[in-house]
């Protein structure tokens, strides 16, 4: 994606260019549209300022007939007003500020109005603003144009125009986004509104009054207004007369913000992003990924149930993925056929290997039996004692190759069961029916290689014959004996111990002490004696050994 982006970057660079040159030749257009929307939208203003200012220039040109004679003066402008409602008042106005002719036939004094000497020494037309006249009470906005006596400027003629006489806006331009239409002066003063003066004050722009806004040019621009809403102003001036007509436009749907709004600089490039995007990635999903997709599964099942998923047609798939999915298969019969190959030879070894411990155990009894045989023959207690004593070892030897014979533990046998046969074996064979013997055992599941288990048996058969051959107690007490085989990490301890009499001795250079010593050195442990006036203990500590295979001879 990083890539395709650096790619469309020089397209969406000139996409950008050519759409912002586009979007204000839109911008350039739509201002003039609306300068033309708004010039026909204030020609009611407009020609009710000219007609005005008309009616004021033909009755200034005949208000020398009328300035000395009052009465006539009244007649005329009356009988006018009467015929023409668009107008509310007119009067002439003189130097002296005292009006005598006016329409109403009265008299005023205007000398001490506040703008009357500016007025008077611009001697120029203007147009005001009345919010209160004297006259009707109503709101009217006042036109006023200069007039001579003998070549002299002699005063103004006046004439008020009231607001609610003013034609509305046509739906077609209010349709267009239009707001608010005002006219004002030179003076930024508002002559007209289409609504209410003061709401229309609140559609004006903020940050440019209107005293600052020349009246000669036509011109439109964007702003906020003093309510901060985006607005769009277009300034009209109107020929031959101070007032200029401003309108107001709203941004988001006007005729501006139309064109705009479908010509935006960073939408093509956009679109044409996120399309070379789309297609790129379905073109990755449909060529690669789906494919990677599909092999991924297969090898994961493969991996987890060394099963084959269903091969796709190879005519949707593209030869290089085609040839890769070939060799996989390929890959995978072998290793199936190999480890096929494998769990025979493992399972005719383990067969082969049970096989050779059984035989052995068989021979081992068969050796045992013969011995059975001596031991019955033979006259001289002590032989059947050495002829037994042997047996019992023989005995050990081929309970171990039964128990590898029958193991599922990789050839490890369970010794905690060993010794508990040997324990038991023992103490059936060393006690009568009236013996009896306080035995107690903890012996846990200890698992050994051939290389252990057999030392360790054939040390707990000698020690087991000698605490049964020594054990004793004192008076009015039962002979005990104690046997344990417990397991701490890779530490193993096996412990025998059992009472005796006041009359054993502690020093023992017998056979069966020099057996445990040999034992306990293939082991490759540590054997502790422990003896007191009524207790024998012997412990043996080592540690557990892995299986080493013997170094082969060549």
């Amino acid at each position: 994606m990083l890539l395709m982006t650096l790619a469309l970057l020089p397209l969406g660079a000139v996409a950008i260019f050519q759409t912002n040159r586009v979007a204000t030749e839109a911008e350039n257009s739509a201002q003039l549209a609306l300068l033309a929307v708004t010039g026909r939208a204030a020609k009611t203003e407009e020609l009710l300022i000219e007609r005005a200012f008309g009616v004021a220039q033909f009755f200034g040109s005949i208000a020398g007939d009328f300035v000395d004679d009052p009465d006539a003066c009244t007649e005329h402008l009356g009988s006018f007003i009467e015929n023409d409602d668009t107008y509310s008042f007119i009067g002439i106005l003189p130097i002296s500020g005292l009006m005598t002719c006016s329409s109403t036939g009265q008299d005023y004094d205007f000398s001490s109005f506040p703008n009357f000497k500016p007025i008077m020494d611009a001697q120029k037309r203007s147009i005001e603003v009345n919010r209160n006249a004297a006259l009707t009470g109503k709101s009217v906005f006042i036109v006023s144009e200069p007039f001579e006596l003998d070549g002299a400027f002699a005063g103004f003629i006046s004439i008020s125009i009231p607001h609610d006489g003013l034609p509305n806006v046509s739906d077609q331009i209010e349709a267009l986004g239009l707001q608010e239409l005002v006219t004002f002066n030179a003076d930024g003063e508002i002559l007209t509104a289409r609504s209410d003066i003061d709401t229309a004050a609140l559609q004006l722009p903020a940050s440019m009054p209107l005293d600052t806004l020349s009246t000669t040019q036509t011109r439109a621009f964007k702003a906020k207004n003093t309510a901060g809403e985006a607005r769009r102003y277009t300034v009209v001036p109107i020929e031959g007369s101070p007032a200029t007509v401003m309108g107001i436009w709203r941004v988001d749907t006007g005729l501006g913000n139309r064109i705009a709004a479908f010509i935006q600089p960073a939408l093509f490039p956009v679109l044409m992003w996120v399309a070379s995007m789309s297609v790129a990635m379905l073109s990755i999903y449909t060529l690669v990924l789906r494919h990677m997709v599909q092999l991924r599964k297969a090898m994961d099942n493969f991996a987890k149930n060394r099963r084959m998923s269903e091969p796709e047609k190879p005519m949707t798939m593209p030869i290089e993925f085609q040839s890769l999915n070939d060799n996989f298969e390929a890959m995978a019969q072998n290793i199936m056929q190999d480890e096929a190959k494998l769990e025979d030879s493992l399972r005719e070894k383990n067969v082969l290997i049970k096989e050779v411990h059984h035989r052995v155990k068989n021979n081992l009894q068969l050796i045992s039996s013969i011995m059975n045989m001596q031991i019955r023959e033979a006259e001289s207690e002590e032989t059947k004692t050495v002829l037994a004593r042997l047996q019992d070892r023989i005995i050990s030897l081929a309970t171990i190759h039964r128990d590898l014979y029958q193991s599922q533990n990789a050839g490890r046998v369970n010794s905690g069961a060993l010794v508990t046969d040997i324990v038991e074996k023992t103490l059936e064979l060393a006690t009568s029916g009236n013996d009896v013997v306080d035995v107690t055992t903890n012996i846990e599941l200890v698992l050994l290689f051939p290389d252990q288990a057999v030392p360790l048996s054939l040390l707990m058969a000698e020690g087991m014959t000698n605490a049964m051959k020594y054990i004793s107690s004192s008076e009015n007490n039962k002979p005990w004996l104690k046997v344990s085989l417990v397991q701490a990490d890779d530490t193993c301890t096996v412990s025998i111990e059992n009472s005796v009499g006041a009359s054993v001795t502690s020093e023992s250079t017998g056979l069966g002490a020099q057996l445990i010593t040999a034992f306990g050195i293939q082991l490759g442990g540590k054997i502790d004696v422990e003896q007191d006036d009524d207790r024998y203990a012997m412990t043996v500590h080592f540690k557990i050994a892995e299986f080493t295979p013997e170094t082969p001879d060549f």
